[in-house]
């Protein structure tokens, strides 16, 4: 038992903080942002929120609870579409910043004066309204767990649980997750069957925590560089950059509104 608790945590926390990495999401891209202005304190309540959501969401996707999913996903194009207009709103919120020589001088000096408020809903907001999200904790818990086992690392069954729900939402979700290949799945122990009981659903919440702390950890730790090496950076290259990164969230907002349009339409 003690062996499975540790390698959860590790193959977790170590899932969580790698493939947190990619700063093309939005919730990267407004931290990346904000950091770049000097805004940690936004930054940290941001990826909290995040990972909050996350933890959910992941816990989901690995206990199995296909039938929240089934009700879930008819919802889907209109929580897009809420998305896409939030993310639309914080984009061209972002887009209209501008950083002075004072602001950088002002948040060295006093960095707890820089946004009391805001992040944590900001956060919590983003990562509700993006259902990809639901498909890429169970795309990667899928990847992790199923290797994690296959070079003999004890994951106490949750790698049969996640092939378990791999193979009946990919009826639900269709080209979502069609091009995951589950013909192959570890059987630890000799144990061929998913078992749903309480010290799986314990294992569950363990593992989705230490995925979720370990996207916090690094979001982070991200925010705390940027925050401390972005004075190295001219004004103007700063500007730029932040502009550009809200173009991007509004472009990402648009493309998630054309695609609930689809869904809708379809």
């Amino acid at each position: 038992m003690i062996e499975s608790f540790i390698t959860i945590v590790l193959v977790g926390f170590t899932a969580g903080f790698v493939f947190s990495i990619p700063i093309a999401g939005p919730i990267s891209i407004i931290i990346t942002s904000n950091a770049l202005k000097g805004n940690i304190n936004f930054c940290l309540r941001t990826a909290l929120g995040a990972s909050i959501i996350e933890f959910f969401y992941v816990l989901v996707a690995v206990f199995g609870l296909s039938i929240l999913f089934s009700l879930y996903s008819s919802l889907i194009p209109y929580v897009l579409i809420v998305g896409s207009i939030f993310l639309l709103i914080i984009g061209i919120k972002i887009t209209r910043s501008k950083i002075k020589m004072e602001d950088i001088e002002n948040s060295e000096n006093d960095t707890a004066n820089n946004d009391k408020s805001g992040g944590l809903r900001t956060g919590l907001i983003i990562n509700l309204t993006n259902p990809s999200l639901f498909f890429g904790v169970l795309t990667s818990s899928f990847l992790v767990l199923s290797f994690a086992s296959s070079i003999g690392l004890n994951t106490g069954g949750l790698d049969l649980l996640v092939h378990e729900n791999v193979t009946s939402l990919q009826e639900i979700a269709g080209d979502e997750l069609s091009n995951i290949d589950t013909k192959y799945i570890p059987t630890p122990n000799g144990n061929e069957e998913a078992e749903h009981t309480s010290y799986t659903l314990l294992l569950s919440i363990i593992y989705a925590f230490s995925l979720s702390f370990g996207g916090f950890v690094w979001l982070g730790l991200l925010s705390k560089l940027l925050v401390k090496y972005r004075n190295k950076i001219k004004i103007q290259i700063l500007n730029w950059t932040i502009r550009l990164l809200g173009l991007i969230l509004c472009g990402i907002g648009i493309y998630l509104l054309w695609k609930s349009y689809e869904i809708l339409m379809s």
